[in-house]
């Protein structure tokens, strides 16, 4: 059994570790033409495993293999939500 993935780097190269070969490249054409904040050539990068972006990987995999299951351990980290403490007027 491996350890829990902590980081989104880590959660990363796992996921593309499972999809690397299965990734069609029409998956980048799908999300620039649907209007993705990614440009085309980021997105190549994301594939290429030049640039690290969990969520761009996940919008990669799910327009291009719209059937794989991504295991949840590998989704992105939801930070806690913080409280909001009141500021005392004195």
């Amino acid at each position: 059994m491996h350890a829990p993935r902590t980081t989104d780097r880590q959660r990363f190269y796992h996921l593309m570790a499972l999809v690397c070969e299965d990734l069609p490249t029409t998956a980048l054409d799908a999300l620039v033409r649907s209007g993705h904040a990614a440009t085309a050539e980021q997105l190549r990068a994301v594939k290429q495993c030049r640039k690290v972006s969990l969520p761009w990987l996940i919008d990669l995999v799910r327009v291009g293999l719209p059937d794989f299951p991504i295991p949840a351990q590998l989704l992105p980290a939801v930070a806690p939500a913080r409280a909001v403490v009141p500021v005392l007027d004195l």
